[in-house]
């Protein structure tokens, strides 16, 4: 064979990956459902020749996959979050197997160990689509993010030993307690190794790799230890998707974690495209069409149990009724990780190929009317919601299960660029805002924003006061910035207070009253200003670092003892 015979497979591949991307884009729709349909026409056409390329090219976006969820638990954010996690995720995994368990054992005459994997499979939401339709409405601080990313991150841990129990069910065995139990032994002796070598080696490594500051080299870092860890668990008889996911869990508990992120997140995105075409490519159309309604009725059965079980879970848990519909239905499609279960399973022999392939149908259909199922679930929580502000506890609605939050006082330009940080850090927040006309709009763009005064005592227990961790005060009202620093340092004295100020002056004054930090705008202007000033005349990144960083240093004091400023 001709070195480059399989160039002709791969180029088909991945001009089909770019239509799918820009078309779906277009269309404000996740890629998912149209990697599938273009899968499933390069297989009816026999456009690839050689198949097998694309499979050994889509396992790697299964690793990549895994180890950006690894990124995403750190062990920090996993207790924050433990009553949500453990709690509503560990029940949802397990009722939502349990029915679907049973349901496949005493209808369908499948095995005890089968219907426990199967149903665990078939239990996991799509992280890949939830995250963009809650990204896309803005909607990522609001009740129905924050228990959805609580869910998905438990159904990640959740697909770990799934992956590990699947290669051991090949032989048929039905003890499935005694075939998980050996896996899971076996598991954790390899992620206690991993892990004690990552803690002991991964930070002096980074410190050295850090030394020659360039992005290049991180990508290579990322490449290194993504590989090297699937390679290592794989090598020892374990999923190589689990040694990625581990290498995750460890660099995000370094200073590192968004270096390595946005270094890998290309090859994520690539590789996990050629996944979900070669999955499409295993499609048979012509089974589809014989058994399209079966396929139908399969996928609104699934939608069904999950979207009733997470109903009942929420109302076990006190969430508001909107919030409530809206999390049931955003969460109760199929997973993609369960295309991975089911083609391994069927390449195992654990199921058979027409089994596996209509159950991926059913899965793919879920997939699809994810985004609608969305939409109508927003706008029922939008309804239920609209009418009563306040709780019981005479909190806002949707704030319970907050703890150790930040609170956005004001939510103008300047609010909305703190929440777009706060976001990409993915730290809870809420705000208040005055203004009834600003908090209307940004309600429905899906901000936590609740309307009131921040020097109010009753807005203040009501935004969760004593749970939070810092208030950040963004007004530019001199007399409002002055009554809420006092208020919160008098009455608060846990939390943290991050103020706006016009001048040094002005700054000065409000740290005085208790703030921890009071920053001059006018000063960051000139600051900025001046930043770039020397930037575009080829003055030393780290020099102009360095100018700013002695005049901000110890609360901006240069600028008192500097005559220059005085004026």
């Amino acid at each position: 064979m001709s070195e480059v015979d399989f160039l002709p497979s791969v180029l088909i591949l991945l001009a089909s990956s770019i239509v799918v991307v820009v078309l779906l884009h277009k269309l404000k729709t996740n890629p998912v459902l149209g990697y599938l349909v273009a899968g499933a026409i390069i297989n009816a056409y026999g456009l690839v020749k050689e198949p097998e390329y694309a499979h050994s090219l889509a396992e790697f976006g299964i690793v990549f996959l895994l180890f950006i969820i690894g990124l995403e638990l750190s062990f920090d954010r996993l207790i924050k979050m433990r009553l949500h996690v453990f709690g509503f995720g560990g029940l949802q995994v397990i009722l939502t197997s349990s029915v679907i368990a049973f349901v496949l054992h005493k209808f369908f005459n499948f095995s005890t160990s089968i219907s426990v994997v199967v149903g665990g499979a078939l239990a996991l939401s799509s992280t890949a689509i939830v995250l963009q339709v809650i990204s896309e409405a803005g909607r990522q601080s609001s009740q129905v993010g924050r228990l959805s990313l609580s869910v998905l991150l438990m159904q990640d841990l959740a697909v770990v030993p799934l992956l590990a129990v699947m290669p051991l069910l090949a032989d048929k065995n039905d003890h499935i307690m005694q075939v998980i139990g050996i896996s899971g032994l076996k598991a954790l002796g390899v992620i206690a190794v991993i892990t004690v070598f990552g803690r002991l080696f991964l930070r002096p490594f980074f410190s050295l790799v850090a030394s020659v500051k360039t992005d290049e080299v991180y990508v290579t870092t990322a490449l290194l230890i993504v590989l090297g860890a699937a390679y290592t668990t794989s090598m020892l008889g374990l999923s190589s998707a689990m040694g990625a996911f581990i290498a995750g869990i460890l660099i995000a508990e370094t200073e590192y974690r968004n270096q390595i992120e946005d270094s890998i997140h290309p090859f994520q995105g690539l590789f996990l495209g050629l996944f979900f075409l070669s999955v499409g490519m295993s499609i048979d159309v012509e089974f589809i069409k014989e058994k399209y309604k079966a396929v139908l009725l399969a996928a609104f059965a699934l939608i069904f149990i999950k979207a009733t079980i997470i109903l009942i879970l929420c109302k076990l848990f006190r969430l508001r009724w909107g919030a409530t519909v809206h999390s049931a239905l955003l969460l109760s499609q199929g997973s993609e990780f369960a295309f991975i279960l089911f083609n391994l399973a069927a390449s195992k022999g654990i199921i058979d190929a027409k089994t596996s392939e209509f159950m991926l149908m059913a899965v793919a259909v879920s997939m699809g009317i994810t985004p609608l199922l969305a939409m109508i679930g927003s706008k029922i929580e939008d309804r239920l919601d609209s009418e009563e502000e306040l709780d019981s506890n005479k909190e806002f609605k949707g704030i319970s299960d907050l703890s150790d939050h930040v609170i956005i006082a004001g939510f103008g330009r300047v609010g909305r660029i703190v929440a777009y940080m706060l976001n990409r850090e993915q730290m809870n927040y809420i705000a208040v805002e005055s203004n009834a006309r600003i908090v209307k709009k940004a309600r429905q763009q899906g901000f936590p924003v609740f309307q009131g005064e921040v020097s109010d005592t009753n807005t203040l227990q009501a935004l969760g006061i004593k749970r939070a961790k810092a208030m950040i005060l963004t007004m530019s009202d001199r007399v409002t910035l002055r009554k809420a620093t006092k208020k919160v340092t008098v009455n608060y004295k846990n939390v943290r207070i991050i103020s706006r100020a016009e001048d040094y002056k002005h700054s000065k004054d409000i740290r005085k009253l208790g703030a921890e930090s009071a920053i001059p705008e006018r000063i960051e202007v000139g600051l900025q200003l001046g930043g770039v000033a020397l930037e575009n005349l080829d003055s030393v990144k780290h020099n102009i670092l360095a100018i700013k960083e002695e005049i901000r240093k110890n609360n901006y004091s240069k600028i008192e003892e500097n005559e220059l400023f005085k004026c």
